[in-house]
C-alpha cells in the first residue's frame, strides 16, 4: 500500500527539452504543466505518481528501472534538474567494474560487487553496450609486501571472485612488459565501462516499461501531504 506522491509546478522547475542518448524531449501541455517524456511515460495521470526518484543519475535509473520492473501497475517518475541524465558523478569517474577482491569477506559489499560485476558484463553484452574486460594486475613490488598479496588472494577467493591466481616475475613481465614486481595476483574480471551509457540504457528500459522521465525539473522543495486513498500493489 502506498500513497500517491504529488509534484507541485509552485516547488519545482519546469519540464522542458530532451536528453542525450537518443531519447524523445519532454513535453507541455497547453497550461505549461509539467509531463512525462513522449513515448515513454504513462497517459493516465500527468500530474501524479505512485513513486518519484529525484535525481537522474544510475543509482536513481537503476532504482527506477527495478522498481517499474517490479511492480509494473505503480506509477512511477523519475526527476533530473539538468538537461541531461547521468551529467553528474555517472558520467565522471574511472568506470572500474570492479571484482569484489577487496571486500571483507561475508560482507554484503563482497557479495553484492562479485554478483553486481557479472550482472553487469551480462547486461552490456545483452544491449550492446562496449565494455572491455582488460583484467589488472595487483603487484607486490618489496619482499615484506608478499604476505599482504597472498592474504589479499585468499580474500578474493573466498570472495568468490573467479579466475584469480598468483603469478611470478615472469609472468608478470609476459602481461605488462613495463611492470616490474616479485609477485602478483592477476585478476582477470576487472573490467572498464562507460557508466553514462549503461545509466541511458537504463532510463531507456524505464521508459519502455511505462515509467516517466522529467528532466530539467529541479525539486527545489518538499511538503508533506494528506495520504491519499490507500490502494493494492500488484493484487498484494
Amino acid at each position: 500500500m502506498v500513497p500517491a506522491l504529488r509534484y507541485l509546478v509552485g516547488a519545482c522547475g519546469r519540464a522542458r527539452g530532451g536528453f542525450a542518448g537518443g531519447f524523445p524531449g519532454a513535453c507541455r501541455s497547453a497550461s505549461g504543466r509539467p509531463r512525462p517524456l513522449c513515448g515513454g511515460g504513462r497517459s493516465a495521470s500527468t500530474s501524479s505518481f505512485d513513486i518519484v526518484i529525484v535525481g537522474g543519475g544510475i543509482v536513481g535509473l537503476a532504482s527506477a528501472r527495478a522498481l517499474i520492473l517490479r511492480h509494473p501497475s505503480l506509477s512511477i517518475g523519475v526527476l533530473e534538474k539538468e538537461k541531461d541524465l547521468a551529467v553528474h558523478q555517472t558520467g565522471h569517474n574511472s568506470g572500474v567494474i570492479h571484482s569484489g577482491i577487496y571486500y571483507k569477506p561475508e560482507s554484503l559489499k563482497a557479495k553484492l560487487c562479485v554478483q553486481g560485476a557479472a550482472l553487469l558484463y551480462e547486461y552490456c553484452q545483452q544491449k550492446g553496450i562496449s565494455y572491455k574486460q582488460c583484467g589488472k594486475l595487483i603487484v607486490a613490488v618489496e619482499q615484506e609486501e608478499i604476505p599482504r598479496l597472498q592474504a589479499l588472494y585468499e580474500r578474493g577467493l573466498q570472495n568468490g571472485v573467479q579466475g584469480l591466481r598468483l603469478i611470478q616475475q615472469e609472468d608478470i613481465k609476459k602481461k605488462e612488459p613495463y611492470c616490474r614486481g616479485l609477485m602478483a595476483i592477476d585478476c582477470p574480471h576487472t573490467g572498464i565501462v562507460d557508466y553514462r551509457q549503461v545509466a541511458l540504457s537504463f532510463a531507456q528500459d524505464f521508459q519502455e516499461a511505462g515509467g516517466s522521465v522529467l528532466t530539467n525539473f529541479e525539486v527545489k522543495d518538499i511538503e508533506m501531504a494528506k495520504e491519499s486513498p490507500s490502494r493494492s500493489i500488484d493484487a498484494e
